[in-house]
């Protein structure tokens, strides 16, 4: 199956849990990806259905919200809480809107979900690849401070399937920090 729509199940289901969106992500795993990511997947949805909804709120926010090193902003994940975050967001908003994608008005344009989703329905002519190394380079990350018993740990191990090797993202040049206080690079648009 393709990477874009296994990006696009992470996209969903790496949001807040919604348990309608997690029901027809399972109902078509087998349409969105094939084993091993398809079994990541499985798990974590049936790990994630078996708890209530109020559960599974809980579990999100603990996880993602109330710990800063498993923060779901790409720019965070890179910058920390540097003052060059607040035009970093900017020029990725503006970047993404000229590529026709407009990001939600209650999310920042750096939330991993969202940028996710942005590459699983960008035109094919998109040079997409530093973006990707980029979420690669974070997610692996996020996957080595979950811990091995997480919940969240299958459903970042399969978003990391449709990314390029974790490995192959972290040898990439970053840049300087002179690159960082530019615009965000975006190279890649």
């Amino acid at each position: 199956m393709s990477r874009r729509m296994l990006r696009k199940a992470g996209a969903l289901l790496l949001g807040y849990p919604d348990r309608k969106r997690f029901e027809t992500v399972l109902a078509q795993l087998g349409e969105i990806a094939e084993p091993p990511a398809r079994d990541l997947l499985r798990r974590f949805l049936e790990t994630s259905l078996a708890e209530s909804d109020a559960g599974r709120e809980a579990q999100y926010v603990a996880t993602f919200d109330f710990r800063e090193d498993l923060s779901l902003y790409l720019t965070f994940q890179e910058l920390g809480d540097a003052r060059d975050r607040a035009p970093a967001l900017l020029a990725l908003k503006q970047e993404l809107r000229a590529c026709g994608f407009l990001c939600p008005p209650d999310e920042l344009p750096d939330y991993i979900p969202l940028l996710l989703e942005f590459l699983a329905e960008c035109p094919e002519d998109r040079d997409v690849k530093e973006l990707s190394y980029r979420l690669a380079r974070a997610l692996a990350g996020i996957a080595e401070r979950l811990g091995e018993h997480a919940p969240y740990l299958p459903l970042v191990q399969a978003i990391l399937m449709a990314l390029p090797a974790a490995a192959e993202a972290r040898e990439q040049p970053r840049g300087g920090e002179e690159d960082l206080a530019l615009p965000y690079p975006l190279r890649y648009l």
